[in-house]
């Protein structure tokens, strides 16, 4: 495969020793999902003190709308520069010229917007909180593996470029972008999970307020 400006190759042997903590990412982010499907029926049980159809919880399931379509785009908009390399080529350009984990942050985006779709800011901050924490970990992991296969090149990239959370200014695209189709294909899929939250979510309280579902769980 043809290598582009956007990126640079690690050396073949760099890569066949990553880090010790690397190896933990299949663990990682079986517990995001764990702790995912508990949320999703914790919400489901829940119920909204600010009343349905009150404003303020109008307000917050748009808000939440808006963040999982931002976090939709944003994660394929990432996948169209790494797909398919990550750890195994430096990308620095597109969304990885302004954070070094887009990807990531973008989930959290989605995890925050998981919550104000049920119009809980409680459950907005604990998902965002424990999303952060999962992923924040996920990514110094990460760096470690980079900077060791990298060197120089990567300790450059991360002086200039927060870890996680991106800077506003900096952004430079790639001359010739390019990426895998399956890789695409993988990322429309897992965007499929956050855009069934929002009718998910509507179904939910529909079924609230007609009784057919418990509100165990009073949330702001």
């Amino acid at each position: 495969m043809k290598l582009h400006s956007f990126q640079e190759k690690a050396p073949h042997a760099a890569l066949r020793t990553p880090p010790a903590p690397y190896l933990d990412q299949s663990r990682r982010i079986a517990l995001i999902g764990v702790v995912a499907a508990m949320a999703a029926g914790g919400l489901y049980v829940s119920d909204s003190l600010w009343g349905r159809d009150s404003l303020m919880e109008a307000v917050l399931k748009s808000a939440g709308q808006c963040l999982i379509i931002a976090a939709v785009l944003g994660r394929l908009w990432a996948t169209l520069y790494i797909g398919g390399r990550k750890n195994a080529c430096l990308i620095t350009k597109g969304p990885y010229s302004l954070s070094r984990n887009p990807l990531y942050f973008f989930s959290i985006l989605g995890a925050v917007g998981a919550g104000l779709v049920f119009g809980s800011l409680v459950a907005a901050t604990v998902l965002g909180g424990a999303t952060w924490l999962l992923l924040d970990r996920a990514a110094r992991d990460e760096a470690e593996l980079l900077g060791a296969s990298f060197g120089a090149s990567y300790a450059d990239y991360a002086e200039r470029v927060p870890l996680l959370w991106p800077r506003v200014t900096g952004y430079a695209d790639a001359t010739e972008p390019s990426f895998r189709p399956s890789a695409l294909g993988r990322a429309l899929r897992d965007s499929l999970l956050f855009l069934l939250l929002l009718p998910i979510a509507e179904l939910a309280g529909y079924a609230k307020a007609a009784g057919l579902l418990p509100r165990l769980l009073p949330l702001f």
